[in-house]
Parts: structure tokens; C-alpha cells; sequence
């Protein structure tokens, strides 16, 4: 064995070990809390679905769910397998999560024969690990993780793919481009599967891989144009068969109310998702995306213009449809994008010249930075169900009732209260989840209508045989912002007390 043998296996060996650590870091900032913190109101959606069989999630929820089925089919299984608690429930998004950092890592060796690649995909892999938005995902029972972890292999292996299909030397492995063109069609249509904006993305990465041709030799041009082409038949055909339930969805959609409205803040607050929202985090992940792009433009030009148009055209195309059509842009909804981002940041500092002190601490401010938005993160107040559930069985008497409302606050209530065995009966106001076809406006989804004047009867009549009244309430401003049912109790019990939060309250009257 030669000693250039050796070090190579020395450096791989030591690659490895990293990587393994990066792991390990990641995982440790993922599981505090997973299986205690309550669910929210959209992961308990999540397990009602969930709770469905098979044919009521193909044939009925996309009537009234805005979201495809396959994520709540995969969490269907997934629970069946490990339980439907909430660590169950959430280590479906935690391994997604676990998974993107291993992708990330490892991108370096793929993407190019490059040194900084490798080592940019090492830190960026880093970053992602103590990234919050990353790990708000990894303890979510939404797709967004899963949605993240799709689309991050898909933009890795177009990196990839831009490379080979431009090479010209002959030594290169015949056809080494179709793994990555494979990869990317198949990734890039089963994201499309998870979430609906996802298609916002692929828009965005085939517009800049399209724009990489005239940097591709011209007698491989006319090949790679039939490549990019393919790959993007191949995840349209992979999307193919949820396309009637996508048209059905998005044609009820347009008519519900919806809860957004556009803000100017929406036009930045995606960026604030790559090392955090103050002004420090937010001004460093701009000045590091751009010196990485300009680096990267430098040494890879056809990578840069991926990643590059990748970044900015879903996001502002997104926007423009918020702004101009109907409101449908949230935070959160660009949680995909950090990979990526923290990919270009982390390719810019390994690759500027000078001293190794002044990249490190550039990393280490990245790292702070992200660690300090993850601790504000775990602070900030919950809609805690859990508690609620708690608080009404510990303090319930004989007689007592629960009043839900609106429709939607059944699927937090109805998932807790049934780990005691003496909660108190419960109406929902106007109904149980989903009340449809109503003639109201419905918010979130064709479920979940407005409390209207007539909901009145439905407390009227349950005040009839019960004393004590405990109110729960979700979305109290969406759904009832005339207090309609609040006002039934009020008139006739006195009020004792207030449990909870502006996210998840509860009110006892008497």
C-alpha cells in the first residue's frame, strides 16, 4: 500500500467520523421533548387523518382536505408500526430530518470532484443539524420534513447532474449522468406527493437547469436538453396518479376564505429561516448566500446558476401569487429551502482565501446564531392540548360538560380526552370534524366552517341539563370573531376561571 493509498484512506476515514458526528449532534438536538410537548392543532389534523382507513383517505378527505393523502397514508402506516403517541407520531419526521443532514453531508462527494464541495457539504451538513426550522420539522407530525428531504436530494442530485453532463473527458464513466438524472426525476415528483407548493420548486429547479445549457459543450447540448426533459416526464409521471385529486383540491381551495393575508415581511421572512429572523442572523445569511454564489460562480458556474435560481424563483414566484391571486404564502411552507441555503453559505466560507481562524469563526457565528433561534424556539408557547386535557379531567365534577368549538377543536379534544377515563361528555359546536357543506364560509378547509348565529341552539340546549360549563376554543378569531358561543355561556353561568394560552384556551363556568 502506498503512502498516497494510506492518506486517502486516512482522509475518507476521518470524512466518515464527521459525518457520523454531524449525526449525532443533529439527532441530539432533536429529541428533547419530542414525545412530551403536546401536539399542536395541525399535527393532531395530521393524527385524525391519520385515523382514517385507507379508502376514506383516497375517496373522502381530498373533498375537504387541502393537502394529498400521501403523507397521512404514510403516518397511517408509520403509526400502525410505532405507536400513534406523540413520539410515534413524530420520529416519521425525525428520521426525515436525520436523513437530510446524512444527504447533505455526503453531497460534497457527488456533486463534484471538488475538495470544497466536500467540505462545504460537511458544514452546511453542520448547520443543518442546529438549523430551528430543520428541527421544528424533525418534531412535527407534518410533511414538511419529508417534503424537505425530497426535494434536498432531488436539488443535490441536479448539482450532480449538471456536472456530468458537461464533462467531456473520456475517462469518465459512460453514462454516469442517469443515477443522478434518476434521482432527481423520482425525488422531485414524490415531493410533489407531500405537498402541493412543491411544484413551486421543481418550477424553479428545472428553470435553472435549463439555464445551464449554454454552458454545456455544444455537441452534448442537444443530449443534455433530452436529459433535463426526461427527468422532468419522469417526476410528472410519478405525480401522474394524485393529478385528479391536485385539480378537485385546488379548484376548492380557491373558494375558501382562507386566514392570510399578505404582509410586506412576507417578502424577506423566508431568508430569516437560514440562520434565524433578528437582524444580525438575517444580514449574515444574506452576505454569506451571496459571497457563496459568487464563489461558487467562480469555480462552478453551472452549479451556482442552479442553486442561485433555485433559491430565489419559488420563493418570489410563490409570493406573487400570494400578493396577486390568493393568499397562500406561510414561513414555514420554505423550510425546504435551508439545505440548500446553508449548502451555498457553507460553500462561501470554505472557499474564501486567508486564514483558517476567520472561516471558523465565521461558522461558529453561523452555529451560535442558529442554537440561539432553536432555545427561542422550544420557549415560545405551544397550543398545549395535552394540558387542557389534563386540567378539565383533574378538576371535572359529575354533571360538568365540555363545549368544543369550532368544528376542527374536536380533533385536539376528542385525541386527549380519551387518555381519561373520566372526562366529561363533549358537544362540538356546530359539530364534530369535518361539517360539511354548510352554508357558511369555511377557513382552513372545507371541514372547518365559521360559527354562525344558529350555533347558539346547540349551547342553549346543552345549558339545559348542565351546570358547569368548560369552553374550549381554537382559532378564536378565525372561526367565532363575534364570540357568538362564548356569549350563549356568558349570559346564563358566571365565569370562574381561564386556563391556557392565546393558542389553547379553556374557560370554566358556572
Amino acid at each position: 500500500m502506498t503512502n498516497d493509498t494510506m492518506t486517502a484512506e486516512r482522509k475518507s476515514g476521518w470524512f466518515w467520523l464527521a459525518a457520523l458526528l454531524v449525526m449525532m449532534i443533529g439527532l441530539g438536538f432533536r429529541l428533547p421533548e419530542i414525545g412530551a410537548r403536546s401536539l399542536w392543532i395541525d399535527e393532531l389534523y395530521s393524527q385524525w387523518f391519520a385515523s382514517q382507513s385507507f379508502v376514506d383517505l383516497w375517496r373522502d378527505v381530498p373533498q375537504y382536505e387541502t393537502h394529498p393523502p400521501v403523507y397521512y397514508t404514510l403516518l397511517k402506516a408509520w403509526s400502525g408500526l410505532f405507536g400513534d403517541n406523540e413520539a410515534g407520531l413524530r420520529a416519521l419526521s425525525l428520521v426525515a430530518s436525520l436523513a437530510t443532514i446524512a444527504a447533505v453531508a455526503v453531497s460534497g462527494r457527488f456533486i463534484a470532484p471538488s475538495s470544497r464541495f466536500e467540505a462545504a457539504g460537511l458544514m452546511a451538513a453542520l448547520f443543518v443539524a442546529v438549523n430551528a426550522a430543520n428541527i421544528r420539522d424533525a418534531q412535527n407530525v407534518r410533511p414538511y420534513a419529508l417534503q424537505t428531504l425530497l426535494l434536498t436530494l432531488a436539488i443535490l442530485a441536479a448539482l450532480a447532474l449538471v456536472e456530468r453532463l458537461a464533462r467531456t473527458d473520456d475517462t469518465a464513466p459512460r453514462g454516469d449522468w442517469i443515477g443522478p438524472a434518476l434521482m432527481m426525476g423520482l425525488t422531485a415528483g414524490a415531493s410533489l406527493l407531500f405537498h402541493n407548493t412543491s411544484f413551486f420548486v421543481a418550477f424553479g429547479l428545472w428553470t435553472g437547469l435549463f439555464a445551464t445549457l449554454p454552458l454545456v459543450p455544444a455537441g452534448r447540448r442537444l443530449m443534455a436538453f433530452g436529459v433535463l426533459t426526461g427527468a422532468g416526464v419522469l417526476a410528472l409521471l410519478v405525480w401522474a396518479p394524485y393529478a385528479p385529486i391536485f385539480f378537485a383540491q385546488s379548484k376548492a381551495f380557491m373558494n375558501l376564505a382562507f386566514w392570510l393575508t399578505p404582509k410586506p415581511r412576507d417578502l424577506w421572512s423566508a431568508w430569516e429561516l437560514v440562520i434565524g429572523g433578528d437582524g444580525i442572523a438575517l444580514c449574515l445569511a444574506a452576505t454569506l448566500l451571496i459571497l457563496g454564489v459568487i464563489r461558487m460562480a467562480q469555480a462552478a458556474p453551472r452549479q451556482a446558476i442552479v442553486a442561485g435560481v433555485t433559491l430565489v424563483l419559488p420563493l418570489y414566484a410563490l409570493l406573487a401569487v400570494s400578493f396577486a391571486v390568493k393568499p397562500i404564502y406561510i414561513q414555514r411552507l420554505f423550510d425546504w429551502m435551508v439545505p440548500l441555503a446553508l449548502l451555498v453559505a457553507a460553500y462561501g466560507i470554505v472557499s474564501l482565501p486567508g486564514r483558517l481562524w476567520i472561516k471558523a469563526a465565521l461558522a461558529a457565528l453561523v452555529i451560535g446564531l442558529s442554537v440561539q433561534k432553536v432555545v427561542e424556539d422550544f420557549e415560545r408557547p405551544i397550543d398545549d392540548w395535552k394540558m387542557i386535557a389534563q386540567v378539565i379531567a383533574d378538576n371535572a365534577q359529575p354533571g360538568d360538560v365540555v363545549i368544543a368549538a369550532p368544528a376542527e377543536g374536536s380533533v385536539a379534544v376528542e385525541y386527549y380526552a380519551r387518555r381519561h377515563a373520566k372526562f366529561p361528555p363533549v358537544i362540538y359546536v356546530p359539530g364534530p370534524y369535518p361539517q360539511r357543506g354548510l352554508d357558511r364560509i369555511y377557513m382552513s378547509n372545507l371541514g372547518a366552517p365559521e360559527i354562525a348565529p344558529e350555533d347558539r341552539t346547540i349551547v342553549e340546549a346543552a345549558l339545559k341539563s348542565h351546570r358547569r360549563v368548560w369552553l374550549v376554543q381554537v382559532s378564536i378569531s378565525l372561526y367565532d370573531p363575534k364570540s357568538i358561543i362564548r356569549s350563549a355561556i356568558a349570559d346564563q353561568r358566571r365565569f370562574v376561571r381561564f386556563y391556557g394560552n392565546s393558542l389553547a384556551k379553556v374557560e370554566l363556568f358556572d
